[in-house]
C-alpha cells in the first residue's frame, strides 16, 4: 500500500523522487517563469529577492479583532 502523506492511497505517488534528492544534491536552481503568475511574486533562485519579500512590510497580519458587545438582560 502505498501512503500520501500519513494517509494510505490506493494511487501511485506522483512524486519523482530519486530526481528530487538527486537535484538536491547538485544545488539544482528552481525552475522559475517571471511571465507565469503562478510562479509567485519573486525569483527563489535570488537570494535578495527572497530576502525582500520575507521582510516585515511585506507579511501580512491577521486584523485587529473588534471587540463584541454583549447585550445583558434586565
Amino acid at each position: 500500500m502505498d501512503f500520501k502523506g500519513d494517509l494510505p492511497s490506493a494511487e501511485p505517488s506522483q512524486s519523482d523522487w530519486e530526481r528530487v534528492k538527486k537535484q538536491i544534491a547538485e544545488d539544482a536552481p528552481i525552475p522559475y517563469d517571471p511571465h507565469d503568475p503562478d510562479d509567485g511574486p519573486y525569483d527563489p533562485n535570488d537570494d535578495e529577492a527572497v530576502e525582500r519579500f520575507l521582510t516585515d512590510e511585506n507579511r501580512v497580519y491577521p486584523p485587529p479583532q473588534k471587540e463584541k458587545k454583549i447585550a445583558k438582560a434586565s
